[in-house]
């Protein structure tokens, strides 16, 4: 599938599953995430990918080291004796490309790469399967069942999708995307350990693929 994704489709798809419109600065890229091939409308940090280039700074996959990050504030000198016996035991092995340290002051380096705002989850067939591969990004971001063959049947997807909280949208190439079903906008762990830690993944995931191009 991922083959034939035409990405002017998929942009109009997240559109579509948006509201109308993505934020400012989205680029919608496919990728594989949390073991599910996905379309995700993300915001990249232009700067600190920049600086992380540069750097030779690698993706951070260590939810406890970024729990631990989550602690400081970015690009400000926090003096290491005034954290908690736990938040320093988090930080021991923090890379240096990520934590500067100078005698007692700390400076956290790394902030987050991107932001995922959205993430779509294809599928031929209006099958609960879609809903179980879609809910896998629901925690994080917005999602939603991308419905690519007929919409015959699918009342009992986009009933199930509402209760879930998840989107579906049907659209094929040559149509206009159609909202069966708006994706809740809250997320649980977007703004936390666990939310970075898929930022990171994602972030990996382009990394190997090169595939950090707008398509906005």
């Amino acid at each position: 599938m991922s083959s034939k994704l035409d990405l002017d489709v998929a942009h109009r798809v997240c559109e579509v599953a948006a509201g109308g419109s993505l934020l400012a600065g989205s680029s919608v890229v496919e990728v594989r995430a949390r073991g599910v091939r996905a379309v995700l409308a993300a915001r990249l940090n232009t700067a600190e990918i920049a600086r992380r280039e540069r750097d030779g700074v690698a993706p951070l996959l260590d939810g406890a080291v970024l729990d631990g990050l989550m602690q400081l504030p970015a690009g400000v000198p926090v003096s290491a004796s005034s954290l908690s016996p736990r938040e320093r035991l988090l930080l021991r092995h923090c890379p240096a490309d990520a934590l500067e340290r100078s005698d007692d002051q700390l400076v956290r380096r790394l902030v987050r790469p991107l932001e995922v705002d959205l993430a779509v989850v294809r599928s031929p067939r209006p099958v609960r399967g879609a809903l179980v591969r879609a809910g896998r990004f629901g925690a994080y971001a917005r999602s939603t069942v991308w419905l690519d063959g007929p919409v015959r049947g699918s009342e009992l997807l986009v009933m199930e999708a509402a209760v879930y909280g998840l989107g579906v949208v049907r659209a094929r190439v040559g149509e206009t995307p159609e909202l069966l079903a708006a994706p809740r906008s809250a997320s649980r762990f977007g703004h936390t350990a666990a939310g970075w830690l898929f930022a990171e993944q994602v972030y990996a995931e382009l990394m190997s693929s090169r595939a950090l191009l707008p398509t906005s």
